[in-house]
């Protein structure tokens, strides 16, 4: 029997699992969270997770996938220090929206400078991050960012958004379409944001910025961050996030799983 580690229990990392296992493979899912999901739950993960482990994955919680080599996955979690055998990794440790960085925001490096997915967790915490919040993103992340961040009690919500055609506000929101923001201002906190709009700034009050745009594959693991001969890859980067994307996207890696096995 082939020994295979899937790194990222989320909705993909689970579905994978359980195909691999039900082709006879020896699966271990180690997710860095307590439960499975990822760092965006979907409510489907609890029942996905059981039809796992009935197929015969061996799931190990709270347990980071820190590096791959010579055939082995080095973990540290709540069980210590552990190393697994693996004929083949399967990184699915899904997607994160860009960072400052690649988004090419310049300025100062105050606080309350956020990804989309932390401002999802801390809002369900009932922490709001700014009363002034902007949001730059034209997906359904942002969409849903904007509405909570105004339900939890912001005064103002803007919204930067790249696209222009058939756009509509978003209810709440002062909407900037066919925008982008060049740089951010305020230590130790930021309180503006430059939008640029062709050849008009905007100097826009915001006392956090919130990063919800372009999905990109996380890729964290020491040893596979470039993939290997023995690295699959498997991630949705669909927005919205939907069942019948994460599954082509588990189907197709455990395809190439099986092929990197032979």
């Amino acid at each position: 029997m082939s020994d295979v580690v899937v790194a990222g229990a989320g909705r993909t990392g689970i579905l994978v699992s359980r195909m691999l296992a039900e082709r006879g493979i020896g699966v271990t899912l180690v997710e860095r969270l307590p439960a499975p999901g990822g760092q965006e739950p979907e409510t489907d993960a609890a029942q996905l997770a059981r039809a796992a482990s009935r197929a015969g994955v061996r799931m190990m919680l709270g347990t980071l996938a820190a590096e791959f080599s010579q055939g082995q996955v080095h973990t540290l979690g709540v069980e210590g220090a552990v190393t697994l055998s693996a004929d083949a990794l399967v990184v699915a440790t899904g997607s994160r929206p860009q960072t400052r960085a690649e988004l090419g925001i310049a300025g100062e490096r105050g606080a309350g400078v956020m990804p989309g997915s932390a401002t999802r967790h801390l809002l369900d915490s009932g922490v709001l991050l700014g009363r002034h919040p902007l949001v730059i993103g034209d997906g359904h992340l942002a969409e849903e960012l904007c509405s909570a961040l105004g339900s939890a009690g912001a005064i103002t919500v803007t919204s930067v958004r790249a696209g222009s055609d058939g756009v509509d506000p978003w209810p709440g929101t002062n909407t900037f379409t066919d925008a982008r923001v060049l740089s951010v201002h305020g230590f130790p906190r930021v309180n503006r944001a430059v939008v640029s709009q062709g050849d008009r700034l905007t100097h826009v009050h915001a006392d956090a910025v919130i990063l919800a745009a372009s999905r990109v594959a996380m890729r964290n693991i020491e040893g596979a961050v470039f993939g290997g001969p023995h690295v699959v890859e498997c991630f949705s980067l669909a927005e919205p996030k939907t069942f019948d994307n994460a599954e082509a996207a588990a189907m197709q890696a455990c395809e190439q799983t099986m092929l990197t096995l032979r």
